[in-house]
């Protein structure tokens, strides 16, 4: 009886786990979708700065779908995937704080510390369920 309540209390857990680190890679992904209709369509940014413009749209996307897929189906590849895009946008974003740190304006050192933050959040949340919970079936 105590083995069958520990484990569905840990399978709970990793679901709740699941479900929060899908919530933070949507607030992530909201952030850098926001950072790109905002910031860089609405001040006529994106052709001086293609590069972050690319790099912001596609943590967008990429934020977006792998905290839809937490949310709705995880598996063992999308934990592995979401560890994968937080160690990326860690390294991409950490970079642009870093960059910011001495800068006047805030701005950029702001947003790039709230994909992280959120991002890395969502990574960790995610792999932390997926060591803490019961292996998933088929994947």
């Amino acid at each position: 009886m105590q083995d069958t309540l520990s484990v569905e209390r840990g399978a709970r857990g990793a679901r709740n786990g699941y479900r929060l680190g899908g919530a933070l890679w949507v607030v992530a992904g909201v952030v850098c979708a926001g950072l790109l209709v905002v910031v860089f369509v609405g001040e006529n940014l994106l052709l001086q700065n293609p590069g972050l413009s690319a790099a912001v749209a596609a943590a967008a996307l990429a934020a977006l779908l792998t905290g839809g897929m937490l949310l709705a189906r995880p598996s063992r590849a999308v934990v592995r995937w979401s560890t994968f895009l937080g160690l990326a946008l860690l390294i991409v974003f950490g970079s642009v704080f870093v960059a910011a740190l001495g800068g006047a304006d805030p701005g950029p050192m702001l947003s790039s510390g709230l994909i992280i933050v959120f991002g890395v959040g969502g990574a960790l949340v995610s792999y932390l369920a997926g060591r803490s919970g019961p292996s998933f079936q088929g994947s």
